[in-house]
């Protein structure tokens, strides 16, 4: 899973996680244009939200496979 709960290999996430995802992601880009932040920068931005998401679930799902 990445942003809003949609998995990349299919099968699972909701419809409102990758809605609330997109709108999260549309909100940050909305933000950086506002400030006049360089398109360099907000695309690294962008970029880091995703990877960061993608580590902190790939935590989680380890973190579960522990736990049970």
């Amino acid at each position: 899973m990445v942003i809003g709960g949609t998995s990349l290999f299919g099968g699972s996430g909701s419809m409102v996680g990758t809605v609330d995802g997109a709108v999260m992601l549309g909100a940050l880009a909305n933000i950086l244009q506002l400030n006049n932040i360089n398109a360099a920068l907000q695309l690294l931005a962008t970029g880091a939200i995703i990877v960061l998401a993608a580590v902190l679930q790939s935590l989680v799902r380890r973190r579960e496979g522990l736990a049970r």
